[in-house]
């Protein structure tokens, strides 16, 4: 899995809190605006925090892991398109614990199995778009993510919870932890 930062809003803290200055008619200094900006997210004033916006490129995930993703409905997803990509080098993420040796190489038998068949149909003339359907949701994938930092507050808090699948839980704190080392813990803080 990687986890990258397109682009976040300049200055973020100091934007949402001069956005935030005009429901209180308040000062426009600088330090006065970060303030502002983390005592309304502390204050559960989170409409403020749509004025700042960040963007990741999230890579070397699986199907699995993006179809919760997805379902985010505050984000906005770009995702690697199968229709329209070819898929004959694939890689696949494997949920087996390698401590259970069995049950890694049986899986990763299936996928390759599954990956020899996606190649012999398109040899045989199938359509990307058809051949896709026997390639396992484990298969990777990559999208562009972007949303407002109420957004992301409410994906971290859904999605990094210990209850939440492995997978988008990893992604879930690495987005948070990029956050928080962007703006000072003020916002976002640190998750182990």
């Amino acid at each position: 899995m990687n986890v990258e930062l397109l682009n976040i809003t300049p200055n973020s803290l100091e934007f949402i809190g001069k956005c935030a200055g005009i429901c209180y008619s308040s000062s426009t200094d600088s330090q006065a605006c970060i303030k502002r900006a983390v005592s309304c997210k502390d204050k559960g004033h989170l409409a403020t925090l749509r004025f700042a916006h960040a963007t990741f490129h999230i890579s070397g995930i699986s199907r699995v892991c993006s179809h919760q993703f997805v379902r985010s409905k505050h984000l906005d997803f770009l995702q690697r398109s199968q229709r329209y990509c070819k898929e004959d080098k694939a890689g696949f993420i494997n949920p087996i614990n390698p401590a259970d040796g069995e049950y890694v190489q049986e899986v990763h038998d299936h996928y390759q199995k599954c990956l020899d068949l996606y190649k012999h149909l398109l040899s045989r003339g199938v359509k990307k778009e058809d051949a896709r359907f026997v390639l396992p949701e484990a298969t990777t994938t990559e999208l562009i993510v972007t949303g407002n930092f109420q957004a992301w507050l409410d994906f971290i808090k859904l999605r990094a919870d210990k209850h939440a699948q492995w997978e988008i839980r990893e992604v879930a704190r690495t987005i948070n932890n990029i956050l928080a080392q962007e703006l000072d813990n003020q916002l976002f803080h640190w998750m182990p």
